[in-house]
């Protein structure tokens, strides 16, 4: 079932993309986050988990830059969006993994220029 939650994330996620992409990676972006845009949480625990895990990203000096969006279900984490390079993708994943409740998470960040 598409929602608007679903709808402003892809809308969202493609706005940005097309704002600091070639026009051929933002497209690619886009896909990808329509591809792995799962349905809105909707248990407590699972917006609790997702809100740590921005908080986690948010706090952390070295992910400035960056845009990463995150969803959290059943312990399982995607993080989805555009990271500056590959230490700054290795640094989000670490973080994630490092908020207590968080079981795995899934990459699906793309580092930007590639």
């Amino acid at each position: 079932m598409i929602t608007r939650h679903t709808i402003a994330t892809v809308l969202t996620t493609t706005a940005i993309a097309y704002s600091i992409c070639t026009p051929a990676q933002a497209a690619g972006l886009a896909s990808v986050t329509a591809a792995s845009k799962q349905e809105p949480v909707t248990e407590d625990r699972d917006r609790g988990l997702q809100n740590e895990v921005k908080a986690a990203l948010g706090a952390d000096d070295g992910m400035q830059g960056s845009y990463v969006a995150v969803a959290a279900r059943d312990g399982h984490v995607t993080l989805s969006g555009v990271v500056l390079d590959a230490a700054q993708l290795a640094r989000a994943l670490q973080t994630a993994m490092a908020v207590p409740g968080v079981r795995h998470v899934d990459n699906a960040l793309e580092v930007e220029g590639r």
